[in-house]
């Protein structure tokens, strides 16, 4: 142990080093002597797979939060915030659902995620699997026991991670502006995260402004305009 230790916090003289701590190397070490967390549902050894995959390069940084929080199940969705005391209650906002909303039932159980998932398919996709082959651990954490080139689930993944975050977004605004977003529009704006994060090449960028199509879910009729006012009186215009 203390030979290791000398071997890690020592740099090599040729390069200049005196005894000097290499941190890098250090926290690095640290790193890999660190117990692997697991991820519930998954096999001896899979979870390594499922953090490698979490800060896997083809990912811009906000997939790999994404990723991340779905890795440890900490999503917002309802059941952690109610389980936490920041929900009222733990069911799915989506109309006429009513399970429980958890990470797993968001993107992939609930009948909105199934359609996404279903209308996304190969076609649209070229590195999606058929809608057959998809599985709740290939979409959730990218672990498969179908082996594929480095390269190709390096798009794979990507387009995963893509639709997890429209669907996520798509739900959000469900939630907040009680926009209901038809799955078409929610497989467009995976499709347009996919096409700018491959060619930034995984490095940190700006997300693209997206252009929603929505149908809104009004709570009342709005209210007749008084007589004599001009459409210069609405407060939101369509444009």
């Amino acid at each position: 142990m203390e030979k290791l230790k000398r071997a890690i916090m020592k740099k090599r003289k040729e390069k200049g080093g005196k005894d000097v701590p290499d941190l890098h190397l250090f926290l690095g070490a640290r790193a890999a002597s660190q117990p692997v967390s697991p991820v519930r549902g998954l096999a001896l050894g899979e979870p390594s797979t499922v953090w490698r995959n979490v800060n896997h390069p083809a990912l811009p940084n906000r997939l790999r939060d994404l990723s991340w929080m779905v890795a440890h199940e900490i999503l917002p969705v309802r059941s952690v915030m109610h389980s936490r005391g920041m929900a009222a209650h733990a069911t799915c906002p989506r109309p006429g659902c009513g399970a429980p909303e958890s990470v797993r039932h968001l993107l992939w159980e609930c009948s909105a995620a199934k359609d996404q998932w279903a209308m996304a398919g190969s076609l649209k996709f070229p590195y999606l699997p058929a809608r057959e082959v998809l599985t709740a651990q290939l979409v959730l954490y990218g672990v498969s026991p179908t082996v594929i080139p480095p390269k190709d689930f390096a798009k794979q993944w990507l387009t995963l991670a893509a639709i997890k975050d429209a669907t996520w977004t798509s739900r959000n605004l469900l939630v907040r502006k009680h926009m209901q977003i038809p799955p078409v529009a929610v497989i467009r704006m995976a499709a347009a995260m996919v096409q700018v994060a491959g060619t930034a090449g995984g490095r940190p960028r700006t997300p693209p402004q997206r252009r929603i199509a929505s149908v809104p879910i009004r709570t009342k009729e709005p209210e007749l305009h008084s007589k004599g006012q001009g459409s210069s009186g609405l407060a939101l215009r369509v444009r």
